[in-house]
């Protein structure tokens, strides 16, 4: 992991509206904003730690849910409250395709896949594949949740999609036969963020409880860990290494996670009691950033998780749970907390 070490931490950005989403750009260091108006706005950051506004794209009318940029870092995905999704050049700043009325559900999340393919999920559960090569309609669309969609994660392998929901799930969609392969029970809370951890051998759901459900790779049915220890909801989650994760919390704290040990190691930084919108990690991994209802954009160096080790006054060991235990025992243990 970078550790920007020869570098200033950049200013952070005051913007004139709530920010709803922000991503870093994947080559280059600049991040783009999303706010609650619709406007996107593309920033610079140098050396000094100094910020430069270069464009903004107006091409949503409503509230800005989530914005992407592919590994190449050629194209960005916008996607909004307005039903509709977008995509642009990041070179030029040319808009290259608009797909209005996307979903009959406003748009809540979105993954890439490649400037070719990506998904979106909506406020009615309703997932969508859309490919660039085959439009207006899109390739894909599920109906397998009776709530929102809050997050997406895709595999590296491109052919598993990892979704989060409002209804208190996680599901595994085969996006390559294009088809729901399996869906956890219920659960008492959202899920409303996800990441692919240990090897792909885990996947962590944050929930609005302020547990990390911990899932066995291939065992959707249930969980095999859990780990309280959030004072509000799990809103954002950043992978840093396999083991180590930053979650965004409704009490407006960045922590730094280890993972199978369970532990929150240290708080790396605050938006005082706003709660944390999104968080994003520069392309050299140097940087994380996170955006809240403050109005602000703020940087933090990313800690060295090499150094990472499981703190005996942190450690709290997730609660094991069999493949057989019953409904009314989980029910148990949320009334418990």
């Amino acid at each position: 992991m970078a550790t920007n070490e020869e570098n200033t931490i950049p200013d952070s950005i005051a913007c004139p509206q709530q920010v709803t989403d922000i991503c870093f750009h994947t080559t280059k260091p600049a991040i783009i904003v999303g706010d609650i108006l619709g406007k996107v706005t593309l920033y610079s950051y140098d050396d000094e730690g100094k910020v430069h506004e270069l464009r903004t794209h107006e091409h949503h009318k409503k509230t800005i849910r989530c914005v992407r940029v592919t590994a190449d870092g050629q194209t960005m995905f916008t996607a909004g409250k307005d039903k509709s999704w977008c995509k642009v050049d990041l070179e030029s700043g040319a808009l290259l395709h608009e797909q209005s009325k996307a979903h009959e559900g406003a748009i809540y999340s979105a993954e890439v896949i490649d400037s070719n393919v990506m998904l979106t999920g909506d406020e009615d559960g309703v997932i969508k594949m859309w490919d660039m090569r085959r439009l207006p309609g899109p390739v894909m669309e599920l109906k397998e949740n009776d709530d929102y969609i809050s997050d997406m994660v895709c595999h590296d392998d491109r052919k598993h999609l990892l979704v989060s929901s409002g209804d208190g799930t996680l599901s595994c969609v085969n996006i390559k036969n294009r088809k729901l392969e399996l869906q956890s029970e219920l659960f008492d809370s959202d899920f409303l963020s996800l990441a692919i951890m240990k090897n792909a051998s885990k996947v962590v759901c944050g929930d609005g409880d302020g547990t990390l459900q911990i899932f066995n790779w291939g065992e959707w049915g249930n969980v095999s860990d859990r780990y309280p220890g959030h004072s509000g909801s799990i809103d954002s989650m950043l992978p840093l290494s396999e083991d180590v994760m930053c979650t965004g919390c409704e009490d407006g704290k960045l922590r730094l996670v280890h993972i199978l040990p369970n532990s929150i190691e240290s708080i790396i930084g605050s938006h005082g009691d706003f709660p944390i919108q999104s968080l994003t990690l520069s392309h050299d991994g140097a940087l994380i950033a996170s955006a809240s209802h403050d109005e602000h954009v703020k940087f933090w160096k990313t800690p060295d998780v090499d150094e990472v080790t499981v703190g005996s006054h942190s450690k709290r060991k997730g609660k094991k749970v069999g493949k057989h235990e019953k409904l009314k025992e989980r029910k148990a243990f949320f009334n418990d907390l």
